[in-house]
């Protein structure tokens, strides 16, 4: 499983994998990032086979890419500390670390500017208590990833404010429709400078309840970073075939328990609507592309409990997406299918980035200003589109360069010196070290 540059094959393709996802659901998104204002909530379902696709995407990819990206930044950080101990044992890592999250934020607030759901300075800030939890127990580590996992910072909010009152809930959905249509706005107008300014106020704003209010996705990031760092002390990923049994069983126990779940979660979200009298205030997930005129009530027990559901869901369903994967990567025929994923995992922060400015210049209106004109069935194939263009654009890249130019930014700066770009000699591997 690791090349002979000592880069963990398996792990590039995956992250190759969270970046596939990733640009089809915001494809999908027509990167808005945020609720769409009351008069383009079904901007991105123009047919029926709009319909349809938004509900499979709901079910088997958003949210997953994002999962695997987040487990896969807590390994890495797993796997640099290691490093750096192998290197140097009297030397801490831990400000050098602390120094590169500090970069990935200042990257990130830029990124933020184009596109307000950015997720690099949510990693940034989550990344800092991660390297406090670097020599914590395994168990403890477990602990924490499940108690989050499951929702409790969601019902301990829930417990402390109480229900919402019915003329609280009118005032903060005008205040959250109006938010919508100045964001909506922002993004067709053309100016780049309003673009700018709405990101970084109403969209940062907005992004970080959406990461720490109800919805919370936060705290399901902070889990997956544990698990993330768990597995890098195992070395699950290194040793594959040393850990065959825990990799079956995960596939078999996650698979069961994604058909399972769903079924619960729906009877909860239905005695919610009903206790709530149907429909009610609260909004939906940021960057939602369907729906309703308002989102269910997020006060409502039932409601918070099938969230819950969800959020458990989405996470084991991520993880049995991870042992489907592993297990096909240990097949010969399948192996050098799956590695053509590993060039753009090698470039995640160079193809991330590369994705949102693609999109922004195809759906805002400084560009073609496709925004809410086209539907799912032509985004989500042009996101799967623009994956396979950077599979073969990334190979091209890293057969001159040993990093992606993003890549190599946050490498210099962490290190303080210009980090060599151009490869030596023969072509750089498409697989390389997770960190």
């Amino acid at each position: 499983m690791t090349s002979e540059t000592g880069r963990i094959r398996v792990v590039d393709a995956l992250r190759g994998l969270a970046l596939a996802g990733i640009v089809v659901v915001h494809f999908g998104e027509q990167y808005l990032g945020f609720l769409p204002p009351p008069d383009h909530r079904t901007y991105a379902i123009h047919t029926t086979l709009d319909g349809v696709l938004e509900g499979l995407a709901w079910v088997f990819i958003r949210g997953k890419g994002f999962g695997l990206f987040s487990l896969l930044f807590g390994l890495s950080f797993a796997l640099q500390m290691q490093s750096a101990d192998r290197r140097d044992a009297s030397r801490d890592f831990r400000p050098r670390f602390a120094w590169r999250l500090l970069i990935l934020f200042g990257i990130g607030w830029l990124h933020g500017l184009v596109y307000c759901g950015d997720i690099l300075t949510v990693y940034a800030l989550l990344g800092l208590p991660l390297i406090a939890f670097y020599r914590v127990r395994d168990r403890w580590l477990f602990v924490l990833a499940i108690a989050l996992m499951i929702g409790t910072p969601r019902i301990v909010q829930r417990a402390l404010r109480g229900p919402t009152r019915p003329a609280q809930a009118k005032a903060e959905q005008q205040r959250v429709d109006d938010v919508a249509a100045r964001h909506w706005q922002a993004l067709v107008s053309g100016s780049v400078p309003r673009m700018a300014r709405d990101n970084a106020t109403d969209g940062f704003r907005g992004k970080w309840d959406f990461q720490f209010g109800p919805l919370g996705r936060g705290y399901q990031t902070f889990a997956l970073f544990l698990l993330g760092l768990w597995a890098g002390r195992r070395r699950v990923f290194e040793d594959v075939e040393g850990h065959l049994g825990l990799w079956r069983r995960l596939r078999r126990w996650a698979g069961w328990s994604t058909l399972a779940l769903p079924l619960l979660m729906a009877a909860l979200v239905f005695a919610g609507r009903a206790m709530s009298g149907g429909p009610s205030h609260g909004g939906a997930p940021a960057g939602a592309a369907g729906g309703g005129a308002e989102g269910p009530d997020l006060t409502s027990w039932p409601v918070i409990s099938g969230l819950c559901l969800f959020d458990v869901w989405n996470g084991i369903m991520t993880l049995f997406y991870v042992a489907v994967f592993v297990l096909l990567f240990r097949r010969p025929r399948w192996q050098p299918r799956l590695l053509r994923c590993a060039a753009v995992g090698r470039m995640a922060l160079s193809s991330y980035v590369t994705q949102t400015l693609i999109g922004a210049f195809v759906f805002f209106g400084f560009g073609f200003g496709l925004l809410g004109k086209v539907g799912n069935s032509v985004t989500l194939l042009a996101g799967a589109a623009l994956f396979a263009l950077q599979m073969w654009a990334c190979a091209r890249w890293l057969e001159r360069f040993r990093f992606g130019p993003v890549e190599w930014l946050w490498r210099s700066l962490t290190w303080l010196h210009v980090e060599p770009l151009r490869a030596k000699g023969e072509p750089v591997a498409a697989s390389s070290p997770a960190a």
